[in-house]
């Protein structure tokens, strides 16, 4: 657990486990705004004309430049406008950027207008087990303190590695542990947008002392639960097998049903279980598994499946496009 402070960040303790933290996070906020003396061009002034007829228009992120303060506000719907002040609502708070954004809209300031939400609906409470404090936070409760700023915190791997950080919020009491003899427990005020799925546990638990050994772990994972193992996967690429031109790599194609599987089918294929490419485009798999041969089997999947989900955003590829990147880049591949 670092502090996090305007002077830098240092370890102000070390915790065995942690209570709270795994959940699903709540849905972020959504937060109106106001920009005012605002003369809104290109797609702001598309959906503010949208806005007007069908009285809401869809927009997405939004630069906001007030005052030559930059802004970015995320899944943005315009409400509407009225003279030179238009009313969008957004999903959490307006955030602060260190340049102007691209078309950025330009107006002489940004206002929240919805009241703020009240705590006990924004935060919840997580309990660091077995801590044990150092530094500031040790001279802290040796003197008694009742107020702490807020902390943040790290999951680390067996070795001490650091897979993932996040806000923490400020710490509200600490208690003597009873689980631990001789150390504290310490209960922060925790954002509830920040808390992660259960699945992200299990995964962090199959990764935590090297990688899972029992080929096709990754399919009992779905969703956003596979775009982690590719995370944990990717930040283990020490070791992993040479590619050498005129092997022939087996791809399980069973479960092939989008990118994550892809990635995750191709890179067990190829590099062993719980090991994936460091970047997933299939043009760069495909560059480096140039002067090989790959086998699809099962392809009648992915030919049904790849590319074929909506989307809100970027399209994934098709099958034939998976394929095609490959053998463009020098793969054989052999579909079965």
């Amino acid at each position: 657990m670092p502090g996090a402070g305007d002077s830098g960040r240092y370890a102000l303790a070390l915790c065995k486990d942690v209570e709270g933290l795994f959940v699903e996070p709540a849905l972020p906020v959504r937060v109106r705004y106001e920009l005012r003396g605002c003369e809104p061009q290109g797609g702001p002034a598309r959906a503010v004309a949208e806005a007007a007829v069908a009285g809401t228009a869809p927009l997405g992120t939004l630069y906001v430049e007030a005052s030559g303060t930059p802004w970015i506000l995320s899944g943005v719907r315009v409400l509407g406008a009225r003279g030179d002040v238009v009313t969008v609502e957004a999903t959490g708070e307006a955030r602060r950027m260190f340049g102007v954004g691209p078309d950025a809209c330009r107006c002489a300031d940004l206002v929240r207008v919805s009241p703020p939400e009240p705590e006990e609906k924004t935060h919840t409470e997580v309990t660091f087990i077995g801590c044990s404090p150092r530094g500031e936070l040790r001279d802290a409760l040796a003197a008694g303190a009742e107020e702490f700023r807020a902390v943040r915190y790290q999951a680390l791997t067996w070795v001490g590695a650091v897979h993932h950080e996040g806000d923490a919020g400020r710490i509200t009491r600490w208690d003597t542990s009873t689980r631990h003899h001789g150390l504290v427990d310490l209960t922060v005020c925790f954002p509830r947008s920040g808390t992660l799925p259960p699945v992200s546990r299990e995964i962090w638990d199959l990764f935590r002392r090297d990688r899972p050994a029992k080929p096709g772990t990754w399919q009992r994972f779905s969703g956003a639960a596979r775009g982690e193992w590719l995370t944990q996967a990717a930040a283990r690429g020490h070791g992993a097998p040479e590619i050498v031109p005129g092997t022939t790599y087996h791809l399980d194609g069973t479960h092939i049903v989008d990118d994550d599987s892809f990635q995750c089918a191709v890179g067990e294929a190829v590099f062993g279980p719980g090991r994936c490419f460091p970047a997933g485009a299939p043009r760069v798999i495909g560059e480096e598994l140039a002067g090989t041969t790959l086998v699809w089997h099962d392809a009648h999947v992915a030919r049904t499946c790849l590319g074929v989900r909506p989307y809100a955003g970027r399209r994934p590829a098709t099958f034939q496009e998976i394929v095609d990147a490959l053998t463009d880049a020098g793969v054989r591949v052999v579909l079965e």
